[in-house]
């Protein structure tokens, strides 16, 4: 009886010893250290196989440098988080390895180095904003309050302090004519004295202060404060003329009489005063 002729030469013990070692075995899990992270992992697998990035490679049909980046662990070199997992999977069943378990070890530590995958942020409540407590606001609402009434206080204050006395030239007399003229309406009491010509004025406050005490040109300007008690002296009573918001009060004194501590109290618009001569 005729044989069959094999077309083929059986294969030789060596090419059987490495086709059994290139099939891995459902039996033969590599060894590896649950310490390792999940790219050394795959590498110490393909190692204790035998097994080359290429020829990895060439039997699950998958890159070599994507192969590289998993055991790298460099997620930015990979296409995108699905192909990834995909060739993860791959990867791994062809190791051998608990492909599920190392899947989910693979997203947890590369998700602190991955940069092109956006994700939800998921906040701990340790990463919660802190809140102030309310006392807080009660202490922050106190202080804007008592800004506010110390703003109203200084501004009523400042409403109601009298003007400081002020000499004006002759340049400014005219302005300052008319300012009192536009403010004659306020409820301040203003008083102004003019001179005619070059005289000596002294004013003093209450408690006999000195604040004015000098010579005046003619057509300068003085505002004394029109608060009670101040008192007005002049060498030359007729050298000044009196104003009271703007309305003309007349003469300071007598022309050529001295004036000695007139009260500013009594100084009236002409219309208001009575007929009595000024005390001199």
């Amino acid at each position: 009886m005729l044989q069959p002729i094999p077309t083929d030469p059986p294969p030789s013990g060596d090419q059987v010893d490495a086709r059994a070692q290139r099939q891995p075995s459902a039996a033969q899990r590599p060894v590896l250290d649950s310490a390792w992270r999940a790219g050394r992992k795959l590498s110490e697998a393909r190692r204790q196989r035998g097994w080359t990035l290429d020829e990895v490679a060439d039997r699950i049909r998958v890159r070599k440098e994507f192969l590289e980046a998993l055991e790298q662990m460099n997620v930015k070199l990979l296409p995108g988080k699905a192909y990834a997992l995909a060739f993860l999977r791959s990867y791994a069943r062809e190791l051998g390895i608990e492909e599920r378990a190392l899947v989910d070890q693979f997203q947890d530590e590369c998700a602190l180095t991955r940069d092109d995958v956006v994700a939800p942020v998921i906040r701990t409540p340790a990463s919660k904003p802190r809140q102030r407590p309310p006392w807080v606001w009660a202490a922050m609402l106190i202080i804007g309050l008592a800004g506010l009434v110390g703003w109203r206080a200084l501004e009523s204050q400042l409403q109601n302090e009298p003007d400081a006395p002020v000499v004006a030239s002759s340049e400014n007399a005219a302005v300052g004519m008319s300012q009192v003229a536009a403010g004659a309406s306020a409820r301040r009491r203003i008083v102004e004295i003019r001179a005619t010509a070059d005289a000596w004025l002294e004013a003093r406050g209450p408690d006999g202060t000195v604040f004015l005490s000098r010579n005046l040109h003619a057509g300068d300007v003085y505002r004394p404060d029109a608060s009670p008690g101040w008192t007005l002296h002049a060498r030359d009573g007729g050298a000044f003329e009196l104003y009271v918001n703007g309305m003309s009060a007349g003469l300071l004194g007598t022309a050529g009489m001295p004036v000695l501590g007139r009260s500013i109290d009594e100084i009236q618009p002409l219309a208001q005063a009575d007929n009595s001569p000024p005390r001199s």
